[in-house]
C-alpha cells in the first residue's frame, strides 16, 4: 500500500494539467486566490478551482506543502 502511494506522487506532476503547474508556481511565489486570478486574467473561483484540484491531485492539504513541492521540483 505504501509503495503504491509513493508511485502514485511521483506520477503525480503528469497528473496536473498546464494550467495547474502554473497555478502551484504562483501559490509557491505566495500569491493569494485573488492575486492569482489577476495575474492569470480569471475569476476568482477559478483560480480557487485550480487550487482545489492541485491539493487534491497531490493529496495535501495546505499551500504551504503544494509551494515545498514546487521548490523540491525546481532544485532537481
Amino acid at each position: 500500500m505504501l509503495l503504491r502511494a509513493a508511485d502514485e506522487l511521483a506520477d503525480a506532476p503528469a497528473r496536473l494539467t498546464k494550467r495547474e503547474r502554473q497555478v502551484a508556481g504562483l501559490i509557491a511565489e505566495g500569491l493569494t486566490n485573488q492575486a492569482i486570478a489577476d495575474r492569470l486574467v480569471t475569476s476568482p473561483r477559478t483560480a480557487q478551482g485550480h487550487v482545489e484540484h492541485i491539493l487534491a491531485k497531490l493529496g495535501f492539504t495546505s499551500r504551504t506543502q503544494v509551494a515545498a513541492w514546487v521548490v523540491e521540483r525546481t532544485q532537481d
